[in-house]
């Protein structure tokens, strides 16, 4: 093999090499900037009937009316009653009847406010606890009066 073919080879693998490297490298960024940019995705609503007393009341029980409940309503928010849920407390309604993607109560507990993440302590709800929680207030929040 002649020098100046030797030449031209190792040119042609150092510019092959750089330009894998260069890709490599464009991955990596973006790869890392989708990872900080993305935001939690939203479990999806249950499509089964969801019943207040059977699905969401043990659900609130265990997981919200320590702090949001007859002795202690924190940030103005009572989820054991439902003329109250519905109001909300200090920032607006936690239950947008209807219209689960749009209630505090869901945006909370999914992690989707950065600032906020209900419960504060504990177990968090799972996807499909959320998707309860997403189905029974996409049905019409429906909540016996004698509740």
């Amino acid at each position: 093999m002649s020098s100046s073919h030797h030449q031209s080879l190792s040119e042609s693998c150092g510019r092959a090499i750089t330009a894998v490297a260069m890709v490599i490298a464009l991955v990596a960024i973006v790869l890392r900037a989708s990872a900080f940019s993305a935001e939690p995705a939203i479990p999806a609503a249950t499509t089964k009937t969801v019943e207040f007393v059977r699905d969401i009341k043990p659900l609130l029980k265990a997981h919200c009316l320590k702090c949001h409940g007859t002795s202690k309503r924190a940030g103005g928010l009572r989820l054991d009653r439902r003329d109250e849920a519905l109001n909300g407390g200090d920032s607006g309604p936690a239950i947008v009847s209807g219209k689960s993607a749009e209630s505090l109560l869901v945006k909370y507990v999914a992690g989707l406010d950065p600032d906020v993440l209900m419960p504060p302590e504990g177990d968090k709800l799972t996807d499909a606890q959320i998707g309860l929680l997403r189905g029974w207030i996409d049905q019409g929040a429906k909540w016996p009066d004698a509740e």
